[in-house]
């Protein structure tokens, strides 16, 4: 019995040259997609490009004449330049100081309580919560006692 020895090609098939030209090809966009990736990493991302929807109805209120610039939706303080690099949101800031509802309530019931207190001792309530020197009442003048034309005067 004559047998071969193993791992010696006995037939090599011709190359395949439509293959050999789509794997040059694929290789060229890889490296083009590369390319482009890597020039993309070095430019800095615009306002424009991280908040497209507040970029386009910005577009769209600008050619009707208004052109206020929006606020970050997340913060609401920084105002959005588009052509500015990205703004760096530090998160969410609540509307109120305390986010609480216990220690709200309990302030609100205090306030509140103040200024029933000044009602009672007939002074005027102060906007400053600390402070509830208000006015004494004054007398009012009689400012609506003659018809001066109004029509709903009686």
């Amino acid at each position: 019995m004559n047998q071969r020895p193993k791992g010696v090609w006995t037939y090599k098939s011709p190359v395949n040259a439509i293959a050999e030209e789509a794997k040059k090809r694929q290789r060229q966009k890889q490296e083009l997609l590369a390319a482009a990736r890597a020039k993309r990493a070095e430019r800095p991302l615009l306002n424009r490009d991280r908040y497209p929807n507040l970029y386009a109805k910005w577009l769209a209120g600008k050619e009707r004449g208004y052109t206020k610039q929006p606020k970050c939706p997340v913060c609401r303080e920084a105002v959005l330049h588009w052509d500015e690099p990205a703004h760096q949101c530090e998160g969410f800031k609540p509307m109120f100081p305390t986010a609480d509802p216990e220690e709200r309530r309990a302030k609100w019931e205090a306030r509140r309580e103040m200024i029933r207190e000044a009602k009672r001792n007939g002074t005027f309530f102060s906007e400053d919560e600390d402070d509830l020197s208000g006015y004494e009442d004054e007398p009012e003048d009689d400012w609506c006692d003659e018809d001066d034309g109004d029509p709903m005067w009686e």
